[in-house]
């Protein structure tokens, strides 16, 4: 806490959840420290983040439905991949590939975990293969607990968005994103599976975040049947 908010003990919450990314992105050796709130596998909103690949790592993970995050926070197990062109990383093949594509070659994502589930990852990334050392790995821990803790904190702090409104906006995006793979599922005559996957695919071409051009569909100024 001491190394995060220096001499200003009067740092907000959500100043704190920032500052905990550049501290990490300063200290660990990374290209890219995010925190991402969750609400469900095809949710999720960035907090907080540094570094110049940390929306990219969460954007591709979300917009393709695999990867590390996904598995942390389904699980509330931490996922540590210092190599994604090893073998171990083939359990996400297509995340794998588009990562490394865009200079991303380890990704480390911590739950933030609230007994019975979570409410999201801490992720982090390097341009560069290479295990966090035991060091980094125990500050990236404690950084992961200190930033749970700060959202929690925050429903708590008067005129606030408080967890519940950071949640309730993270699920917006959710029902944008099941109104426009209902929408693609009745003009494609697909399942609902189908078309989720024909919605990801065209975000992931067009370097749009799924909720943006699910947001076009619903609005009808984009259709998958022309």
């Amino acid at each position: 806490m001491a190394a995060v908010t220096g001499r200003d003990i009067t740092t907000g919450a959500g100043e704190l959840i920032q500052r905990l990314c550049g501290f990490a992105l300063d200290q660990m050796a990374l290209s890219g420290c995010a925190l991402v709130l969750m609400s469900g596998a095809e949710s999720a909103s960035v907090l907080a983040c540094a570094g110049r690949h940390a929306q990219t790592i969460t954007r591709l993970q979300m917009e393709l439905g695999e990867g590390p995050c996904l598995q942390a926070y389904a699980t509330g197990v931490p996922v540590l991949l210092p190599d994604l062109a090893a073998e171990n990383a083939n359990r996400w093949p297509t995340f794998a590939a588009a990562a490394l594509a865009h200079g991303v070659q380890a990704e480390f994502s911590l739950p933030l975990s609230v007994r019975p589930g979570g409410i999201g990852t801490f992720d982090l990334c390097r341009d560069a293969p290479g295990t966090l050392s035991e060091e980094h790995l125990a500050d990236a821990l404690v950084a992961a607990d200190i930033a749970r803790d700060a959202v929690l904190y925050q429903q708590y702090v008067p005129g606030d968005a408080g967890l519940a409104g950071l949640l309730a906006t993270v699920g917006t995006d959710r029902i944008v994103i099941h109104q426009a793979t209902g929408m693609i599922a009745a003009q494609l005559d697909e399942t609902m599976s189908n078309a989720l996957a024909r919605l990801r695919a065209a975000a992931f071409a067009s370097g749009r975040s799924m909720c943006d051009i699910a947001q076009d569909v619903v609005e009808r100024r984009v259709r998958f049947d022309e």
